[in-house]
């Protein structure tokens, strides 16, 4: 990422490269996921009582702005979804209506657009969801996996599939056209149908994505590519046979009650073979 300050009177450019692990996206006063992007880019002037002392020019009207020299095969936005209200001295959360898109093109927001425009083509994989307000609430994680694979909902120890409108719709935030014009008097009486809509959209109100992922289209082979044992780290690879073990023991013990006699050997589960698959039997040996 390049961040410049550049003289409008005058040839004088500052500028300095980075890297970046993420970038954090204005939600606030943007409709979708590109206008987020043109904000980020967005100069802003220096004039007035805000000039900028140029060396060897002095004070100068000059432009600040950033812009993507590169980009990396997989790229995490962060939507700014919580942020500091200084008229309230709080913590609040943003929960307006904002769109993003299964695919982006990122071209004309890098200062060397790429000849192969599917160099900044990238398409999303990763959905981290916030429910709930500022005090409190619930995340979790919606991933495709696969290239041209299903979506699933990884909630706690539970995974889920789920639909497109699961994962992008259901997570924009507030209904852009919900009316704040509902008096006192007009919500005393509600029907069922009234109250069941009434609480979705309150859920989907407070629902909606913090931080989206999304990987380079022509790199999704390689960033899906099956994953060989010696690249999984020692410590993890450990833990996760040291949690297999744990369940495998948990439902051995669910299973076979313990014996009331120290002396009595524990029973073995064998399942006995039969000519149908239907007639299949748990027999305790």
């Amino acid at each position: 990422m390049k961040s410049y300050i550049k003289c409008i009177n005058v040839d004088y450019e500052s500028s300095r490269v980075e890297d970046f692990y993420d970038i954090q996206l204005n939600v606030k006063g943007c409709k979708n996921l590109y206008e987020s992007f043109q904000h980020y880019v967005a100069e802003e002037t220096m004039d007035g009582d805000n000039k900028y002392m140029a060396e060897g020019h002095g004070l100068q009207d000059a432009c600040r702005g950033v812009s993507f020299e590169s980009l990396p095969p997989v790229l995490h936005l962060q939507l700014k979804r919580f942020e500091y209200d200084m008229h309230r001295e709080t913590m609040i959360k943003i929960n307006d209506h904002h769109v993003f898109p299964d695919e982006i093109n990122l071209n004309d927001f890098c200062s060397i657009p790429s000849k192969n425009k599917e160099d900044h083509e990238y398409v999303l994989h990763g959905v981290l969801v916030h429910s709930g307000d500022i005090d409190g609430g619930h995340y979790f994680a919606l991933l495709k996996p696969e290239k041209d694979g299903k979506w699933f909902r990884f909630d706690d120890d539970r995974v889920t599939p789920v639909t497109l409108r699961e994962v992008f719709e259901d997570n924009y935030g507030d209904d852009p056209l919900r009316s704040n014009t509902n008096s006192e008097d007009d919500l005393k009486v509600l029907t069922d149908d009234q109250i069941r809509c009434t609480s979705a959209r309150a859920l989907k109100r407070f629902t909606n994505a913090y931080m989206l992922v999304y990987f380079q289209k022509n790199r999704l082979n390689d960033i899906l590519c099956n994953i060989k044992e010696e690249e999984i780290p020692v410590h993890l690879n450990k833990s996760v046979k040291d949690n297999a073990k744990a369940i495998k023991d948990d439902l051995y013990n669910a299973l076979i009650p313990s014996p009331k006699n120290s002396n009595q050997k524990p029973q073995d589960i064998r399942l006995r073979k039969a000519e149908k698959s239907s007639d299949k039997k748990c027999n305790i040996m």
